[in-house]
């Protein structure tokens, strides 16, 4: 195997290989508001789910980086969210995936992304900040904690509050996401994403079924 140090690497070399090798990740197409109600929309795919006892999900946020014309900025979505403290992770299907990556363009602060992208906003059930009508699922989330670790990069917590399911999406006698009516998009390096329609189905053994170790 090739062995890289990261010592040496520069910020942009680190991530070609980080986010290569974490693959595919999930898209967190995150809804939030300014103090003035302009609410924008921006994916994330440095995104996962933390915990169930609080219900914990995070986002890693960088500051705009040197390809864009807003280099060293904060991103409005952080502002957005340290500012108003709630948001709404929106999740990405095969629907809605180009309009997702035109969310990601790096539009000046007054340009609303849900609008340039041709999403439809409507209200959330336990905060102020809207959700998207074509996501297929959505959660409302309040800020838990920001963990601001660099100079570039913050942590934000936030705690699920409550869950919007297309319908037809949920398994309520469960409850359970009806995997068979969910096509999430995934994130693979770079401009490359992936589909999630091949499946394979793996349950983890029971130690009684796997038996004793042989001897």
């Amino acid at each position: 195997m090739t062995w890289v140090p990261m010592e040496p690497l520069t910020n942009m070399q680190r991530y070609w290989l980080i986010t290569g090798s974490i693959a595919p990740r999930p898209i967190a197409l995150v809804t939030s508001c300014s103090r003035d109600c302009r609410c924008n929309a921006a994916p994330f795919s440095s995104f996962t789910y933390m915990g169930e006892e609080p219900s914990l999900m995070v986002i890693g946020i960088d500051k705009y980086g040197e390809e864009s014309h807003r280099p060293g900025e904060t991103k409005d979505t952080l502002t957005n969210i340290t500012t108003r403290r709630e948001f709404v992770v929106n999740m990405v299907d095969e629907a809605i995936g180009e309009r997702m990556v035109a969310c990601a363009t790096d539009y000046p602060a007054h340009v609303s992304e849900v609008e340039a992208a041709g999403f439809t906003l409507v209200n959330s059930t336990a905060i102020g900040v809207p959700r998207l009508a074509e996501a297929p699922i959505a959660w409302e989330c309040k800020l838990f904690k920001v963990l601001e670790f660099s100079r570039q990069r913050s942590i934000v917590f936030g705690e699920i509050v409550g869950m919007h399911f297309r319908e037809g999406l949920l398994d309520e006698v469960g409850p359970r996401v009806r995997l068979d009516q969910f096509t999430p998009l995934g994130r693979l390096g770079g401009p490359n994403y992936c589909r999630s329609i091949d499946r394979l189905r793996l349950p983890v053994p029971t130690y009684s079924s796997v038996g004793k170790p042989r001897v």
